[in-house]
C-alpha cells in the first residue's frame, strides 16, 4: 500500500510517574497517585499523531521479543500505524524510559536505549520508503548505527526515489552534536529541532540564527520548537513565529514529537507555511494537557478547532 509517511527511529515504552517533586530517600518507599505506561519515542509518536490526523503512516525500527515490545507494536497498531516493517530483536530488550514528572509538568528521564541502538542502514526497507511521500527520521544521537554518514546515505537514496525527507533531532548526551546530523542536512526537506538541542547542534543562540544555519546547509524548511514559547519556522526568506497555546500543562513528554506529525500532515496537504506551523502548535498544545505523547490527538477536526483558539 502507498503511505503518506514512513517514520524510522526511536520507539520506547514510557513508564510515567506523576507527580514526583522529590525522590524518596534511598531504601524507602514513596507512593504516587499516577503511574501509567504510554507509547513513546520520537519516530513512533510522530507516526501516531500523523495517523490520528487522518494520514497513512508506517514505522520502521526494532523492538525486543519481550513484553514491552508486544506493547509497543500493539499501541502503534491501535493508533493506525503500519508496523509490518518492524524487526523483533532477539539479543536486545525493547527500549523503555521511566519518566518522573513534577507538579509543573517538567520531566526527568531514566532511559534504556535497548533495541533502538541496533537499528541500522540494512534495516531500511526501500520498497516501503519508495511508496511514501515523506520519509522521516526521529532519533539522531541515540541511534549510533544510523548517526552520521549512514543516515546521510539513506536520505540521499530516499530523495533519489522522489521521496521528501525530514528529521527530528534528539539531545546528545555524549556531546558530539553536529557530526551526527551533518551528512543528512544536504538531503533534508524539513528539520525539526528543539531550541535547546539546536543551540548545541548549530552553535547559534537564537531561533533565527539556528534556522539560518540549517538552511545554509541545504535544508529547505527549519522548524524550531520553542516549548512554552511556541514555534519558529523558516522556509527560504519567509519566516513566522507563533506563541504557544496557554493551557494547563500536565506532561510535556512527546509534545514536540507529536507536533512534528502535525506539521508533516499539514505540509502534505499543501497548506501554506504558517498554517502548517499553526497545526503543529495546536497538536503540541493538545498533547501537553495529557500524560503521554501519542493519545491526546483524536482527530483532525479536534486539532483544527483547538488551533483556532490561539489568539
Amino acid at each position: 500500500m502507498p503511505y503518506d509517511l514512513v517514520s524510522v527511529g526511536v520507539v520506547c515504552a514510557d513508564v510515567m510517574v506523576r507527580p514526583v517533586d522529590e525522590v524518596p530517600r534511598r531504601g524507602t518507599l514513596g507512593l504516587v497517585p499516577k503511574l501509567e505506561m504510554h507509547l513513546g519515542g520520537l519516530a513512533a509518536v510522530t507516526a501516531s499523531a500523523f495517523c490520528q490526523l487522518g494520514g497513512k503512516a508506517a514505522f520502521l525500527g526494532r523492538v525486543g521479543t519481550d513484553g514491552f515490545g508486544d506493547y509497543l507494536l500493539s499501541a502503534m497498531r491501535h493508533n493506525g500505524v503500519d508496523v509490518s516493517g518492524v524487526k523483533r530483536a532477539e539479543t536486545s530488550r525493547s527500549s523503555a524510559t521511566v519518566v518522573l514528572i513534577d507538579g509543573a509538568g517538567e520531566r526527568t528521564f531514566l532511559h534504556h536505549v535497548g533495541a533502538n541502538a541496533d537499528t541500522c542502514e540494512e534495516d531500511m526497507d526501500f520498497d516501503m520508503i519508495g511508496k511514501a511521500r515523506v520519509f522521516h527520521w526521529g532519533g539522531p544521537a541515540i541511534m549510533p548505527r544510523l548517526d552520521g554518514a549512514p543516515m546521510g546515505r539513506v536520505f540521499e537514496r530516499a530523495r533519489a526515489l522522489g521521496v521528501a525527507t525530514s528529521m527530528d533531532t534528539c539531545y546528545d548526551g555524549k556531546g558530539v552534536w553536529l557530526p551526527l546530523i551533518e551528512p543528512s542536512l544536504p538531503h533534508l526537506d524539513i528539520i525539526f529541532s528543539s531550541f535547546e538541542e539546536a543551540c548545541q547542534y548549530t552553535g547559534r543562540d537564537t531561533p533565527e540564527g539556528i534556522a539560518a544555519f540549517y538552511l545554509d546547509r541545504g535544508v529547505k524548511i527549519a522548524v524550531i520548537k520553542l516549548g512554552a514559547e511556541g514555534v519558529y519556522v523558516r522556509q527560504g526568506e519567509q519566516a513566522c513565529r507563533l506563541p504557544a497555546h496557554r493551557v494547563e500543562v500536565v506532561d510535556t513528554t512527546g509534545a514536540g514529537d507529536a507536533s512534528c506529525g502535525g506539521f508533516l500532515y499539514a505540509w502534505l496537504q499543501g497548506w501554506e507555511m504558517e498554517k502548517c506551523a499553526r497545526l503543529a502548535n495546536a497538536v503540541g498544545g493538545l498533547t501537553v494537557q495529557h500524560m503521554g505523547g501519542a493519545e491526546a490527538v483524536t482527530s483532525l477536526d479536534q486539532a483544527l478547532a483547538f488551533m483556532e483558539t490561539l489568539s
